[in-house]
């Protein structure tokens, strides 16, 4: 352990922790204090004070840290020689105290090379598939009550120290068996991968697995895809969410898949779910205030799919805000009980499964991408259903409902090979999703006047106010999202030199759907 304690006495001794590249936090220095009460205990149970040693009992051992290879063993307080006497020669005696300080364990890992630090990002990288850590990871992993700064920190010894990793890093590569998917190159290398190298994804899955389960997935989104621009779509988003997992691509987009009951949306998002760090979200705790809320978005930290299933109608200003930060924002702020607030980064893509209303205005037209499910027969039978599944659930699943990797692997391999067929682009087609609506009298009313004119106004007229007070009792956010259920907007224009309010036509699609 000469490596470890070398690079420890520099960043004690001939560091200047003040440096900039350390950062602007005022504990500094109180952490760098930390680091003098670490010291290594041997395979032997030997801690050393120069070349004279003693024997640590097993209960003094304050942190077991391992690179991914080999475990060591570490006590935190103080070794040092006594004073010669008459009757006692000098011997090494030590200290340990109870409590092991997180920045010491975490300034361990690095010394110890489980760590990659990358444009400012944290890469532990000592197994085979590698793992991005934020703040809120940091401390929910050494216990940090407070994570502000210490990754610029760390990143300031890293400047310093360069402490190289146990594992080389490939941030846009997933590893197979015996071959490799380039996310950045979107290509399928015939070859093994590397035993010191650690990949953003790692299955343990054989190609020819993997084609046969290509050929399967094909089917079933064939079968379940209720018209080609939902394929479309469909057949893009693994690969999508893969590219936007690993770094590559920006995320803009999140994905509403939408039917009625049992028609597989459930099966293929467990698939997916094998592909992906799965989070649950509930999207309206996430748009309240407070603890509860703040909590709620510390659950995506280090997720990659944000799955959001049971949820009620997919409509209203409050859940297109929740909506846009998920789609589009990097980071949020975020807190855990016992912890103060931290950033986690919204590395998840969304994905709502549905069967309730879904009525989004046009400002979500460049996010969403809506994937539409054929309904099931009507009158079949759960044993008819059951029986039509039954072979993908095998080759998606496991006995216990989890999903089988090779299963999953064969959606990533349809979509990239249709990215690549698109060219490489992604082009949402537009999907209009079926909404099974019971129509109230003024949707109704709407939906008559504006196939016979362009505006129907509200100012002035008692008729339009007097059923919509009616209908609603004055609540204004259930006449928006009555509104936008029928593809109607609320607006203002001139008539006669005077402002009036009225109704038009906003989304033409999901208007003539309840045209009659």
């Amino acid at each position: 352990m000469k490596g470890l304690s070398d690079s420890l006495s520099r960043l004690l001794y001939q560091i200047d922790w003040g440096s900039s590249l350390f950062g602007e936090s005022v504990l500094k220095a109180e952490l760098k204090k930390q680091l003098y009460k670490v010291h290594y205990v041997d395979d032997k149970n030997q801690v050393y004070y120069y070349f004279e040693s003693t024997n640590v009992e097993p209960k003094d051992i304050g942190y077991f840290a391992s690179d991914g290879r080999k475990t060591y063993r570490f006590i935190y307080g103080e070794v040092k020689m006594t004073q010669e006497t008459d009757n006692r020669p000098a011997r090494v005696t030590y200290y340990a105290e109870n409590n092991f300080p997180p920045f010491a364990k975490l300034v361990i890992d690095y010394l110890l090379g489980k760590y990659s630090i990358i444009d400012g990002f944290l890469y532990d990288v000592s197994n085979r598939q590698f793992r991005l850590l934020d703040e809120y990871a940091l401390q929910t992993k050494y216990g940090f009550k407070d994570a502000n700064h210490i990754i610029e920190i760390l990143s300031g010894i890293h400047h310093y120290l360069n402490v190289k990793p146990v594992n080389y890093i490939q941030l846009y590569q997933i590893a197979g068996q015996d071959f490799i998917i380039d996310l950045e190159l979107n290509e399928l290398l015939h070859e093994p991968p590397k035993q010191n190298v650690s990949y953003f994804k790692h299955y343990p899955v054989k190609l020819s697995n993997a084609y046969d389960s290509q050929k399967i997935a094909q089917e079933f989104l064939e079968y379940v895809i209720a018209d080609h621009q939902s394929l479309h779509n469909a057949q893009l988003q693994a690969y999508y969410m893969a590219q936007v997992a690993c770094g590559i691509r920006p995320k803009t987009n999140f994905f509403i898949s939408k039917s009625g009951v049992r028609t597989g949306k459930g099966l293929r998002h467990i698939a997916l779910s094998g592909l992906f760090k799965k989070i649950d979200v509930e999207l309206d705790t996430l748009k309240s205030n407070g603890f509860e809320a703040l909590q709620a978005w510390s659950m995506f930290s280090g997720g990659e799919m944000a799955l959001a299933t049971e949820q009620g109608d997919i409509q209203g200003l409050a859940m297109e805000r929740v909506l846009k930060i998920i789609a589009t924002e990097k980071t949020h702020v975020a807190r855990s009980i016992g912890q103060n607030q931290s950033l986690v980064n919204l590395s998840s893509v969304l994905c709502i499964d549905t069967n309730r209303t879904v009525a989004l205005s046009d400002e979500m037209n460049g996010r969403k991408i809506l994937i539409q499910y054929q309904d099931r027969p009507e009158g079949e039978t759960d044993f008819e259903r059951e029986e039509i599944f039954a072979k993908y659930w095998r080759a998606f699943t496991n006995r216990d409902k989890s999903p089988k990797i090779e299963g999953s692997l064969g959606f990533l391999l349809n979509s990239m090979e249709y990215f690549k067929q698109q060219g490489e682009m992604y082009l949402w087609k537009n999907v209009e999703v079926i909404n099974d609506i019971d129509l109230d009298d003024f949707q109704v009313a709407l939906i008559n006047s504006l196939q016979e004119v362009d505006f129907v106004q509200r100012t002035g007229n008692k008729e339009v106010v007097d059923l919509s007070v009616a209908v609603y009792r004055g609540n204004n956010a259930k006449l928006s999202n009555a509104l936008s259920e029928i593809g109607v907007k609320a607006t203002s224009k001139k008539i006669n030199g005077k402002a009036v309010r009225g109704y038009v036509v906003e989304n033409q699609e999901r208007f003539d759907k309840f045209v009659i």
